[in-house]
């Protein structure tokens, strides 16, 4: 197991890896890490390049709707993976600590981040360096939360963002947009680690607070209306549920268009808790429906579509067309 020193480590090259592949002159940075992740495979430097440019795609493709959310999964993602290759390879830490010595150095001052200003001239790295409430020390603390819950521990990650919420909202402020990333983060983790209600309820809070801070049809605001309706629904209240994401559905068909992936995922789980709800007729149609789109859009071999083919065969047996589902 490692220890607080190399998961910080990873946290900080996972935050100064998506920092970088945002910014410009990214290629000499991409080159660094693919050749450290890689060690020395050329299979495995293969597999990491993909890994990069696919970072990069998405940080700079402009399609997601809440980036910096984006930004915090995707480093939580690096951080993992430095982790992963601490922990096999013990004698990548001098090579890591190089690197995010190396690429801080030469990032312009404006594009430097605050974990990033974290480390010294001579490639020393320490959360708390600067300080246990040093905004960039926060920021690490809440990439190691993230990164345990996408390890697959969603109690460790609960409890990690739980500790760490009250010292943001001291030191950042309440309505700051990193304590209200910690605040959506331990809503999910509050839900995935088995209590749904709560989960629901905490983003009820963060939905209002987010609709003052930054209006009713912000993007962040968004997120948070979505997370209360698909709690609402995983705490048993489907017709709650199939109700907000039917409210919310021609606000992100105007803001984003009918085709795009953050509505048909809305029209996917409106479907679904339609039929939660006791209308198996409706959500069979609306899945058909919904089936044409992603065949469409992600071609007819996608996960995505495939994932609608099933849920259409199922509600369609519900609504008792046999035939549907033999097709």
């Amino acid at each position: 197991m490692l220890g607080e020193s190399l998961l910080t480590l990873a946290a900080l090259a996972g935050r100064m890896l998506v920092d970088a592949a945002a910014a410009d002159g990214w290629e000499k940075a991409e080159h660094g890490y693919a050749q450290l992740l890689g060690r020395g495979d050329a299979k495995e430097t293969k597999k990491v390049e993909r890994w990069l440019a696919e970072t990069r795609e998405q940080l700079t493709d402009g399609a997601a709707a809440d980036q910096e959310m984006l930004r915090t999964a995707l480093a939580g993602r690096w951080s993992g993976r430095w982790a992963d290759l601490l922990e096999e390879d013990p004698d990548a830490e001098a090579g890591l600590r190089d690197l995010v010595g190396q690429i801080q150095a030469e990032a312009p001052a404006d594009e430097q981040s605050a974990s990033g200003q974290m480390v010294s001239a001579n490639g020393d790295v320490s959360s708390y360096a600067a300080g246990p409430e040093h905004p960039g020390a926060l920021a690490t603390r809440s990439e190691l939360a993230y990164s345990a819950g996408q390890a697959g521990d969603a109690v460790a990650a609960r409890d990690q963002f739980a500790a760490l919420l009250p010292t943001a909202e001291r030191v950042l402020g309440p309505e700051h947009p990193d304590t209200l990333i910690n605040r959506h983060n331990l809503a999910n983790f509050t839900g995935y680690a088995g209590d749904p209600a709560a989960a629901r309820d905490q983003f009820a809070g963060l939905l209002r607070v987010r609709e003052r801070a930054f209006g009713v049809d912000s993007p962040d605001t968004l997120v948070a209306r979505f997370n209360l309706a698909y709690w609402t629904g995983r705490a048993g209240d489907a017709v709650a549920a199939r109700d907000q994401f039917a409210a919310l559905l021609p606000i992100r068909e105007r803001m984003y268009g009918p085709d795009h992936p953050d509505t048909l995922a809305i029209r996917e789980e409106l479907a679904y808790w339609t039929g939660c709800a006791g209308a198996a007729a409706a959500a069979r149609d609306q899945f058909a429906a919904l089936l044409s789109a992603y065949e469409e859009v992600l071609g007819p071999e996608h996960p995505e579509t495939l994932a609608v083919w099933y849920q259409l065969a199922h509600w369609s047996a519900l609504a008792g067309d046999e035939a549907a589902t033999q097709d």
